[in-house]
This record gives structure tokens, C-alpha cells and sequence, in this order.
């Protein structure tokens, strides 16, 4: 096991989204389509505190493991789905964290309140689960997009790399803490050409330098974690 492994990344990753407030109990995913092949890796039902590199597995997009099994949840299906529907997408991360879930009850997408939100405009659908459709219709529903708020749910994030959707998801729930709190307050919404402009900056600078500093924290908060690697 090194640093480079998918299954240490998936692990680290979710530390990461555990420590700034992405606990999502034991029903939230991280997955990375593999480097090789019809596949991608995911982790079961855990926290996302808890994840060891040994507890990621791999699965064919039938679900069915290549490395490893453990209790996985039947959502990862969609997962599945997506990697099939997207070829530009290679890591997915679901949440239900907390204010991500409250706004996804009213039913909108996260606006334009604070400067990091500009990595998700134009980038966002909302999906409403009626008890009848297929779960793995939220695949289709995203269609082109990066992000899709599941009513009363939480969030899926599709991205281009692990690190990336890892920053991105809690980069979501912190804009959606602001969305609830800024339109409480009356806030107004970020001029449109500044959205517009900002976005590509974000994309460029943000999110790897965000990963960076990130994995920083957890090498001094979670040594469990870096104990794996072969020294």
C-alpha cells in the first residue's frame, strides 16, 4: 500500500470530508473508477472516519467484486451507472451531510452566495425520488452536470478526479450552509460575469490546493490512516 493507491486516496478522502463536517453516518460513498479496466473501487457501510484502505473494494460495473467484498449498500448501483454514462467522470462522492440535506428539502440548487460557490453554477440538477422510479434514474438525471441535489436526501458530486470530487463535496456543504444562512439574512446573490469568471479560477487553484492542505491535517489527525503505507 502507498500513497498513490486509489484505495488509500478513497480512504484519506473521506477523513477529509469526515473532519470538515461531511458526516453522512454509515450511508456515504466515495468511489474512483480503477485505473485499469471495467471497474471501480467504493467503501461499505462505515463512517466515514473509520475507513481503512483494506476496507475499500472493487466491483465490475454488474456489481460484482474484483477485490475485496464487504456489506455494501445497494445505491452503489448508481454509481455504477454514472461511470457507464460518463466517461469524463472518475470519482463520485454521495452525501447526507447536514445542511446539504436541509437544503435539499426545499427542493434548490446551492446559489451564488459566497465566492466558492461559483465552482457549482451551471453545474447543478435536482433529482426528486417519488417511490416508484428506479434510484439509478438519478444517473440519467444528471445528465451533463457535475452535481445533483437529491430531495429530502443529500447530494451526489461527479467529478473528473478523486480529489477533486472530495473537495468539491465539501465545498458543497459549506455553500449550502451559506445559501440557508445568507437568504435567511436577506443576502444578495454574487454578480453573474463575477460567477462567470471566478469559476475558472476555482477549478485552476482551488480544489488541488485545498486536497493539499487537506491531507496536510489528516497526516497529523489521523496516523491510524498513514500506518497502512509501506514504509
Amino acid at each position: 500500500m502507498d500513497e498513490s493507491s486509489l484505495p488509500f486516496r478513497i480512504a484519506a478522502g473521506r477523513r477529509m470530508l469526515y473532519r470538515e463536517g461531511c458526516d453522512s453516518n454509515v450511508g456515504g460513498h466515495v468511489s474512483a473508477r480503477a485505473d485499469t479496466g471495467d471497474g471501480f473501487w467504493v467503501t461499505g457501510f462505515e463512517y466515514l472516519d473509520e475507513t481503512m484502505p483494506g476496507n475499500v473494494a472493487m466491483l465490475d460495473f454488474d456489481l460484482n467484486p474484483i477485490v475485496g467484498e464487504h456489506a455494501l449498500s445497494p445505491a452503489v448501483n448508481f454509481h455504477a451507472l454514472i461511470y457507464r454514462l460518463r466517461p469524463d467522470v472518475n470519482a463520485i462522492v454521495h452525501l447526507h451531510s447536514h445542511y446539504i440535506s436541509v437544503l435539499s428539502s426545499t427542493a434548490s440548487t446551492v446559489g451564488m452566495y459566497n465566492v466558492a460557490a461559483v465552482l457549482f453554477h451551471d453545474e447543478q440538477v435536482t433529482y426528486f425520488d417519488d417511490g416508484h422510479k428506479p434510484h439509478t434514474q438519478v444517473a440519467h438525471d444528471l445528465g451533463d452536470r457535475r452535481v445533483v441535489i437529491l430531495q429530502n436526501h443529500g447530494a451526489i458530486i461527479a467529478s473528473d478526479t478523486l480529489e477533486h470530487a472530495v473537495i468539491e463535496a465539501m465545498t458543497l456543504e459549506m455553500c449550502a450552509r451559506y445559501h440557508l444562512e445568507c437568504v435567511a439574512a436577506g443576502g444578495q446573490e454574487i454578480a453573474l460575469d463575477e460567477v462567470v469568471g471566478g469559476k475558472a479560477m476555482y477549478r485552476k487553484y482551488f480544489l488541488q490546493h485545498m486536497w493539499d492542505a487537506n491531507y496536510r491535517r489528516i497526516q497529523r489527525s489521523d496516523p491510524d490512516l498513514f500506518a497502512t503505507l509501506t514504509t
